[in-house]
């Protein structure tokens, strides 16, 4: 009950994955967009198949890109805003449960 409220009204997510985790989109990720915060990860290229960096969310490749990032967003609180809506009403409309249900129902045969 607290996390989306607490995804929505933080300024900046951060997704820090392990570097050996080569591929796949944490849940956390998805929940940060589906509760409409913005979302700063890491690189893992599983996310340029859903979303659009810049537009659904932004990403970082290493410790001083992360802290320029940081800097960006707080600094431009309107383009902020607008990735997070953005990456909100991708997951709203292309990201729900029955949407997910079909394409695990697809790639196992049914």
């Amino acid at each position: 009950d607290v996390m989306p409220h607490v995804f929505k009204n933080s300024k900046i997510n951060l997704n820090i994955t392990l570097r050996s985790i080569r591929s796949g989109m944490p849940l956390r990720a998805l929940d940060i967009m589906g509760a409409e915060g913005f979302l700063l990860t890491n690189y893992q290229e599983d996310f340029f198949d859903y979303f659009v960096p810049g537009e659904d969310f932004d990403y970082y490749d290493g410790a001083d890109d992360l802290l320029a990032k940081i800097e960006y967003y707080l600094s431009h609180e309107k383009e902020r805003q607008e990735i997070a809506h953005n990456g909100f009403l991708k997951m709203q409309t292309a990201h729900t449960y029955t949407k997910r249900l079909e394409t695990m129902m697809e790639i196992a045969g049914f």
